[in-house]
Parts: C-alpha cells; structure tokens; sequence
C-alpha cells in the first residue's frame, strides 16, 4: 500500500460536522474529476472509499443517484466508480450552486471552505510522498481554473507552493516539510502529521549530524595537511642548518654580498702586492751577489 493511500484512508475515516466544509469538499472533489459538465455531473473515482463517501453525502441532499462501475485495464486491470446525478429533482439547485462556487475568492471563503477546499482537492486528485524519500506533496488537475484557485489558497495560507505543468496536466506542488505538515492537520490527517514530523526530525538529526562529522574531518585533514608541512620544513632545515647559520649570520650582522666581494677582491689585491714585492726583492739580492 502506498503512503499516499494510507493518509487518504486517515482523512476518509474523519467525519465532518460543518455543512459549509462537506460543501465545498464535494464541489473541489467534483472540479478535480471533471465531473460537472453542461447540464450534467458524473464522476469517476478508482478509490472505492472515496466513492462511498461522496455517494453518502450526495444522498443526504435528496438527490437522484445511479452508481455502476467499469473495468479499466490501463495501468493494470481495476475498477472506475461512475457516480451520476440525475436530472430530477434538486439536480438544478445542486448544479447550479456549484457553478457559483467558482466565482468565490479566497476572502470570501470561511475557514470551513478552505479546510474543506483543500481536503476534496487531496482526495480526489493529490499525491504525497513518503517522507523517507523525499519531502513532496502533489496535486495533478485537469482543469486550469481548479488549480490557479487552490495555488491561490495555499499561497495566501503563506505556504511556499508552486505551479507548474506536466504530462498535459497542471501540477500544484510543495516541497517544503513544514508547509506539507500544515496541510496534513488542515485536511485531519492528524496522525500522519505525527509520523511525518517524526521522520522529519530523525533525518533533520541525521543530516546535522553528518554535516558535524563533516566539519570535525575536515579540521582534522586541514590539521594533519599543516602538520606534514612543518615536518617537512623541520626535516629541510636539520639537512641545511649550516648553509642557514651562515645566511642567517650574515643577514643578522647586515654583511651584504656586494660588500663582502669586494673585501675578498681587495685582500686578494694585496696579498699579490706582497707576494710580487718578495719575489722582486729575493732577485736584486741575487744579482747583488
């Protein structure tokens, strides 16, 4: 069973009290499908627990009802749930009250509207993913008006949502932990949101976590990679302590080069001066003799 179903199967167990919620529970479930055409509503649903629950609400309102289903093989043979209304009696009354809910803004909603908005959308048309994955909660609509009005909604609850298309389809999406598990409480998927924050929190410890090993194995590469490097000039300077001791002497005493050749040039100099002054002198004693 997938995470998504088993949250569906939380919200559907929830009986709802307010009229105006159940209201406009059926309306987003019906826009979701498609279902209200000219002059005609029929849904189809692959969740019989979801048919049940429409069907149900539908029949509180006195309204004329035929159910059947159909088996579908795409994607795996499975039934399709077909619930119409009939032209009879209160059928003009129902559509037309459908139809006016289109109109209504964001501001004109109640918070029962909204919660109950939100819940229909879900159910009929929403996927969630399991928070182990991947943090992401979808709704794929048909219908362009149905999905700029619940981006509108969930835009101006402050959650960061987005809008977007794919597979000819709009998609509404959040990807932001905190806001999924808002909406998990709004529809009353209650325990849910308490399995979902509690994964959250192990895999928000668990990056924390990873991201402090991270740091600590860096400081200690950085540590040993300055460690080899003071090794490595501790070794140079033990083979090259003489060469050293001889520049550092003449760096300390402020010998220069230039003037140390020229002191070595001069004493040269002199020491030919002498040795020729010695030679000239040992010949003129000998011609003397």
């Amino acid at each position: 069973m997938s995470y998504t179903l088993d949250v569906k199967r939380e919200i559907l167990l929830k009986e709802i009290e307010s009229s105006d919620e159940h209201f406009w529970e059926i309306y987003a479930i019906l826009k979701g499908k498609l279902a209200i055409e000219k002059n005609k509503i029929e849904l189809k649903l692959e969740s019989l627990d979801l048919a049940n629950r429409v069907y149900k609400y539908l029949k509180e309102l006195n309204l004329q009802i035929a159910i059947k289903y159909s088996i579908s093989k795409r994607f795996g043979e499975h039934r399709i749930y077909i619930i119409e209304i009939k032209k009879k009696k209160g059928f003009r009354e129902f559509f037309n009250k459908m139809k006016s809910l289109d109109e209504i803004s964001f501001e004109e909603m109640s918070d029962d509207a909204i919660i109950g908005f939100v819940r229909g959308l879900f159910l009929a048309t929403g996927y969630i993913k399991d928070p182990q994955k991947e943090y992401a909660l979808d709704f794929f609509l048909d219908a362009e008006d149905i999905a700029y009005k619940v981006f509108e909604v969930l835009a101006k609850l402050e959650k960061r949502v987005f809008i977007t298309e794919k597979r000819n389809k709009k998609l509404v999406y959040l990807r932001n932990s905190e806001d999924i598990m808002d909406v998990l409480v709004m529809v009353g998927a209650v325990q849910s949101f308490f399995s979902y924050e509690e994964v959250t929190m192990m895999k928000d410890m668990k990056n924390k976590t990873i991201r402090e090993i991270n740091w600590e194995v860096a400081n200690e590469t950085k540590a040993l990679d300055t460690a080899d490097k003071q090794l490595a000039m501790i070794e140079y300077i033990e083979k090259n302590i003489e060469k050293m001791s001889v520049l550092l002497l003449l760096k300390n005493n402020k010998i220069k080069y230039s003037f140390l050749k020229k002191e070595i040039k001069k004493n040269l100099y002199h020491q030919n001066k002498i040795i020729n002054v010695e030679m000239n002198a040992q010949g003129l004693s000998e011609i003397v003799k």
